[in-house]
């Protein structure tokens, strides 16, 4: 299994991202840091372990006990991970705090929350939600009985910048992957407080911006990058550090290559829905809240994967020789971002001229962007590792008014 560390602001599609690093067998996820971004820090943290509480009842004992073969093996398998948590950022290192709660609703979480106060561990404010008390929402307990949850991570005493070193320090070098789907405030503040562990890391990978289409929180940026520009400056000149030892590797998902990859609403009810167990009823609430905003707003029928994306990304460079045999394309761009700009918060500016007598204003990056994937490849291979779904067949092609954002 390859080791990483995933840094996320938990609303709706980092959910999924967390399912697949947890339910994966081919990543050894060794902590989850979590920072502001789709809603702020008391909710996202909440939002984690709600998560993790239900993902305890799919793989509880009980619940194992029914099943055999690859399939009680494969929750078992989910029980053996046991990532450290943290919590970090509770703003940008420079702006002011944007959320996008427009699109994962007010609580982060669809809006479970709200409708079902019951949803969270009754005392996950108390301890950060580590101290499980067996307890789930309304709704989900109708069909999760009285099943226990297992508890599938421990608390750090760090802050998420921290933990992040600090994993980096106890390990080999070039042997943790940092994946990074919301603000990179956590990444950047370890790097500045200790730049040659950080560059300890194998690679980070990073979900994020927008090249040659339009923005999806303004006209020209995408959420992630809007939300801390410093911070993403920081990454980027990380790249062209001139000491070897604080230069990092560095993978971008831009929106160009995540809107590649979209769940339809009809596959998660004809393949997980029917499944009647704790996570996938949760799954089904859950997204059925995005589902229904972007139809009723957009009139679009599925959702793009742009988070857990960066997890098909990290399980196949590091298993595959060839990444370009699995459908990937990476190209290595200079990618510098606006950092102050009323109107341009968080555009990315790549310089495409030929030729020139004046160089690019900004420090030179070296980023490693991903332009295509496999859609269906990485779709079948999700719904497998979170749901446990191995009858997949992949659908016609969608019709252009349900082309996604």
């Amino acid at each position: 299994m390859s080791a990483c560390i995933l840094d996320c602001d938990p609303g709706i599609d980092d959910t999924l991202a967390i399912l697949h690093c947890m339910c994966s067998d081919k990543v050894d996820l060794k902590a989850i840091t979590l920072c502001y971004g789709n809603t702020n820090l008391d909710n996202v943290t909440k939002n984690l372990f709600t998560i993790l509480h239900v993902l305890g009842k799919e793989v509880s004992e009980e619940r194992i006990a029914t099943l055999q073969g690859p399939a009680a093996e494969r929750l078992r398998r989910i029980r053996n991970q046991k990532p450290v948590v943290a919590t970090g950022a509770r703003g940008p290192l420079v702006l002011e705090p944007a959320y996008g709660e427009d699109f994962h609703g007010s609580d982060g979480l669809g809006e479970l929350h709200v409708n079902d106060p019951d949803l969270a561990p009754t005392d996950w404010a108390e301890v950060l939600g580590l101290l499980d008390p067996e307890r789930m929402g309304k709704v989900l307990d109708k069909a999760a009985g009285d099943i226990p949850s297992a508890k599938l991570y421990s608390l750090s005493k760090r802050i998420a910048h921290e933990e992040i070193l600090h994993q980096l320090r106890e390990a080999e070098p070039n042997t943790i992957t940092l994946i990074a789907i919301g603000p990179m405030t956590n990444l950047a503040l370890a790097y500045e407080q200790d730049p040659v562990t950080f560059a300890r890391c194998k690679r980070v990978i990073c979900m994020g911006g927008n090249l040659d289409i339009p923005g999806n929180v303004s006209a020209v940026a995408e959420f992630n990058f809007h939300a801390c520009p410093h911070a993403v400056n920081i990454m980027l000149q990380a790249t062209t550090n001139a000491d070897p030892s604080k230069a990092i590797k560095l993978y971008m998902l831009p929106t160009d290559v995540t809107h590649q990859v979209s769940l339809k609403s009809s596959t998660m009810k004809e393949y997980v829905t029917p499944l009647n167990t704790p996570l996938s009823i949760f799954s089904s609430l859950l997204l059925g809240f995005l589902f229904d905003l972007l139809k009723r707003k957009l009139h679009y029928t599925a959702m793009n994967l742009h988070d857990p994306l960066c997890i098909g990304f990290f399980i196949d460079i590091e298993n595959e020789e060839d990444i370009k045999s699995v459908g990937w394309t990476m190209e290595q761009r200079d990618i510098r971002i606006e950092t102050e700009g009323v109107l341009t918060r968080g555009m990315l500016v790549v310089d495409r001229r030929k030729r020139s007598t004046k160089a690019a204003p900004g420090t030179r990056s070296c980023t490693n962007v991903v332009l295509k994937a496999d859609p269906e490849r990485y779709l079948a291979s999700m719904l497998h590792d979170i749901w446990g779904v191995t009858n997949y067949v992949p659908s016609a092609a969608e019709d252009e008014d349900e082309l996604v954002a």
